[in-house]
């Protein structure tokens, strides 16, 4: 082909690529588009995004307070024993007391240690086998709720068809309204058999608000 029309056609080639890199430069340099104020229609609102991140964040802290189970260790609870287990049937209170103190400090001590048959409460406003009573089952159970808060199990005194029993709080769930709770709001570990239960599964508060809480404080 001749050198003349090679040129002819050479032209419009290199006219059209230097059009299609300019373009492309003029894109890249144009700056991003605002976001468009809240209310425009399709557009991304700042201000709503924000308030939704709020509120999500708000619920999740709700949603802690309102449920909440302490750690423990299941190999501790099945060191200590239960009732069934070592036939000590009247000690419920000396394993309750041995369970709270092994959420506390992960640590294993026999029930006999609070007084095997007639439990002295050492380590839980002890020193004697008085009862520590609240006043009123709200009390009760607002107070529970506020140790459980605190990272401190209770002890609460309570009743089933085959008589009075003693479980160890150390839990809460859906509690959304912390002065007005029921005992199947919260979750224990039962001396009969050593195992976590829904504390009213079987049980109801006994009646006399007793509650015993550990001496443990910060």
């Amino acid at each position: 082909m001749p050198q003349r029309v090679l040129e002819r056609l050479a032209r419009p080639l290199a006219a059209a690529a230097l059009a299609a890199s300019f373009a492309a430069f003029s894109l890249a340099a144009a700056p991003a588009p605002a976001l468009a104020a809240e209310g425009a229609p399709g557009a991304l609102s700042v201000p709503a995004v924000a308030r939704e991140v709020a509120v999500k964040v708000t619920q999740a802290q709700a949603d802690l307070k309102a449920n909440r189970t302490l750690p423990y260790d299941p190999t501790i609870i099945a060191q200590i024993g239960n009732q069934m287990a070592d036939g000590h049937m009247i000690c419920c209170p000396g394993y309750a007391c041995a369970y709270g103190d092994a959420v506390i400090t992960g640590q294993a001590t026999d029930h006999s240690f609070y007084g095997c048959g007639c439990c002295t409460w050492p380590r839980w406003g002890g020193g004697n086998s008085s009862f520590r009573s609240l006043g009123s089952d709200a009390a009760l159970l607002r107070e529970a709720y506020d140790e459980i808060s605190a990272g401190r199990p209770t002890v609460i005194h309570v009743a089933s068809s085959w008589g009075e029993h003693w479980i160890c709080l150390i839990g809460f769930r859906d509690a959304h309204d912390p002065g007005n709770l029921t005992l199947g709001n919260f979750v224990a570990l039962d001396p009969v058999y050593g195992n976590e239960i829904t504390a009213s599964d079987g049980y109801v508060l006994y009646g006399d608000a007793c509650q015993h809480v550990s001496d443990t404080r910060a």
